[in-house]
């Protein structure tokens, strides 16, 4: 078979027919709430996740409009790229055959085919980031070319500006050369760091919002993923978890995704295969720490995605590896039959409602509580019913809309796109950032809205003294081919008084925007008490004591004793060429140093002991108050470490160790605050990779 040709022929198919039916089907609370709602206030991140696939759906609806098509059309196209990313990934590391098996794997699974390439969700643009940095990497092993570390790093640095969870990506890059002795020699290059270095530039834009923000998202994400109290393990929570995922994944396909974690394993470790190991560090860290979460909390199946995405590949590997023996050919068969069959069965659910579920509490049907998919149908309808009721209001006395719950203020946001739709409620979330003025409701009316799924009394909720009157609730229900499938109930609530509204329900409760030079500082300022108070202690000043005295005396015995060992070590390892490195270190430190003396006078920062007062700062003998910005010691000191570095590399770790430990030990003793030292630190760097690389580069020597 021509197995690039038949990819091609079912990736076209397969995007073709979701293309049909994307804009058949309702959005989903997910996309409403975490994409389409981005578009309306498109800002560098968001509370729940970074802004990337806000981008993406901001220009396919300028050009389709609000609708449905517009919003899923990003997620198709980027499943169609991915699965291209898949299959050269396979092919280099099995064979073309196994890329196409994979592809297919990849196109009948429903975390995949459905979720995956249909629901417009950040973990759509994660998995093309994922994949691509899967593909850069393993070509980047096969050729050892140097400059595919950079594109790795915008890469990554994309990844995190989609999901969060891209962070594991530069985890499974360094597990990968941590693993295999042959690739090991990249600890010593400088290429892997300075990637880390473009993704965190890259990833900028969302670390702008959250300083600006209190962190907002951050500390949102971790608690949400990791629990808001102590971890006790559950098997309840566990076993909930692999059923979920194997749910997403199809029950018996997941036990071959079992096994083939542990053959890929096995085969890693025992038969030291290069592709294997790969494959393990791409899917395995992922799938291990959330399945690790989720015996003390509660996860989402689809978190662990990344994990099975690069896993295909090795189940294709195995499928077709096994594929002689008779047993598992028929296991496979009724596998892939199975997940064939729920693909197709969710799909014709979705858009035809044919499997009839119904869950009756006390006499009355409520079918979505039961029904998840029943949450895409209705909004137009009561969007219809909205409309009426703000209509019947004269232009200048409009009622305004809200309701308690984000998801279903998201919702109703787009069922009604030309209107202004308010969370008021008691819980943190997005829709508090994005309407933090609430005194242009005041004396208004609002219409409130909730449903079956999402149900509050308003009255409970919001007291007697937030508004001064209310209707009867009146309940308008939604039919889908002759069949209820939810209730949306609406109340009017007069004479809105924000005066009274609790503390709790404000914008305030998130905190002011803050100004990201003020928040810098005083991050700057929280690291240096962190590390010059709280870790205080016996055993440091022990190390620090003899050092801070020499400083004190205008002797810098910890630096002049390095240099003394590296010359030693430039005689020993570089004898022909030792004058001419001597000289090339004493360039770097002269240049180190005069560019540290020209910025201290230029900027003229307060040392600690001005800041904070001479009995605020824990000092040993040497006190400083002068010119703090950048520390003079730590770039000299790093300077000298990164010339060695690459000069010598069999002792770059020890390097690496004396340059973070004379960083550290300016912090420590009060003179200067880290980001002193980390501009130090840059500028040593800088200074020795110029002066080096321009020496190599034109001399003759």
């Amino acid at each position: 078979m021509n197995y690039k040709l038949w990819f091609w022929v079912v990736n076209i198919a397969s995007t073709a027919l979701r293309l049909l039916v994307i804009g058949k089907i309702g959005l989903t609370v997910n996309e409403t709430h975490y994409c389409w709602v981005y578009t309306k206030f498109l800002d560098l991140s968001y509370f729940d996740y970074p802004p990337f696939i806000a981008y993406l759906i901001k220009a396919t609806t300028l050009i389709f409009g609000n609708n449905e098509f517009a919003a899923r059309f990003p997620t198709v196209v980027i499943f169609f790229i991915a699965s291209w990313f898949f299959f050269i990934c396979a092919k280099k590391l099995y064979n073309e055959r196994t890329a196409f098996t994979g592809v297919l794997l990849l196109n009948v699974l429903p975390v995949f085919s459905f979720l995956g390439s249909v629901i417009a969700v950040p973990d759509s643009p994660l998995a093309l980031f994922w994949l691509l940095s899967l593909l850069v990497f393993i070509v980047l092993i096969e050729t050892n070319n140097k400059n595919y570390w950079y594109l790795l790093g915008i890469i990554a640095g994309l990844a995190m500006l989609s999901k969060y969870n891209a962070i594991l990506i530069p985890f499974s890059i360094f597990l990968f050369l941590f693993l295999s002795p042959k690739h090991r020699f990249w600890f010593t290059r400088k290429e892997p760091y300075l990637a880390l270095v473009v993704s965190v530039i890259t990833f900028l834009p969302a670390m702008v919002w959250n300083i600006e923000n209190n962190w907002t998202s951050f500390g949102f994400q971790l608690k949400h993923g990791l629990g808001g109290s102590f971890p006790k393990f559950s098997f309840t929570l566990f076993g909930r978890s692999i059923g979920a995922q194997a749910g997403y994944v199809s029950p018996l396909l997941f036990l071959i995704f079992i096994v083939a974690a542990l053959a890929c394993i096995k085969e890693a470790y025992q038969k030291k295969d290069r592709h294997a190991l790969i494959i393990a560090c791409f899917s395995l860290p992922i799938l291990v720490l959330f399945n690790g979460i989720a015996t003390f909390n509660e996860i989402l199946p689809h978190w662990s995605a990344m994990g099975y995405s690069a896993l295909s590949i090795y189940v294709a590997h195995l499928t077709l590896k096994f594929w002689h023996i008779k047993w598992f050919r028929i296991y496979s068969y009724a596998a892939w039959g199975l997940a064939i069959f729920m693909v197709i069965v969710i799909h014709m659910h979705v858009l035809y409602g044919i499997i009839p579920l119904e869950k009756v509490e006390h006499g009355i049907a409520e079918p979505e509580r039961i029904d998840v998919t029943n949450e895409v149908y209705g909004w137009k309808e009561a969007g219809n019913e909205i409309r009426k009721i703000i209509n019947t209001y004269p232009p200048k006395e409009k009622s305004f809309v809200f309701t308690y719950k984000g998801y279903l203020a998201s919702e109703l946001a787009a069922s009604v796109p030309k209107l202004r739709v308010f969370c008021i409620s008691d819980k943190i979330n997005a829709c508090g950032l994005w309407q933090k003025n609430l005194d242009t409701l005041r004396n208004k009316d609002g219409l409130f809205i909730c449903n079956d799924f999402f149900f509050s009394n308003p009255k409970e909720r919001y007291g007697e003294k937030v508004f001064a009157s209310y209707t009867d609730v009146e309940t308008f229900p939604v039919y889908e081919d002759g069949r209820k499938i939810k209730n949306f109930f609406f109340t009017i609530r007069r004479s809105f008084n924000t005066a009274n509204l609790p503390y709790e329900y404000t914008a305030d409760a998130l905190g002011q925007k803050k100004e990201l030079m003020q928040e810098l500082i005083k991050f700057d300022h929280i690291v240096f008490k962190f590390i010059n108070s709280d870790l205080k202690c016996k055993f440091l000043d022990f190390y620090a004591e003899p050092i801070s005295y020499c400083d004190s005396k205008n002797f810098n015995i910890s630096f002049f004793g390095i240099l003394i060992i590296s010359i030693a070590i430039l005689w020993r390892n570089k004898k022909d060429s030792f004058w001419t490195n001597l000289a090339l270190l004493a360039s770097v430190m002269a240049i180190a140093t005069i560019a540290t003396f020209s910025l201290k006078c230029y900027f003229e920062r307060p040392r600690p002991l001005i800041v904070f007062g001479d009995e605020n700062v824990n000092t040993l003998f040497e006190k400083v108050h002068k010119n703090s910005f950048p520390s003079g010691h730590t770039s000299v000191a790093v300077a000298l470490c990164a010339f060695m570095f690459m000069t010598i590399k069999k002792y770059w770790l020890w390097y690496i160790f004396f340059a973070i430990a004379s960083g550290f030990y300016r912090i420590y003793t009060g003179s200067h605050f880290p980001y002193d030292v980390l501009a130090g630190a840059t500028l040593g760097i800088v200074s020795a990779y110029i002066t080096v690389t321009f020496f190599r580069k034109y001399s003759k020597i």
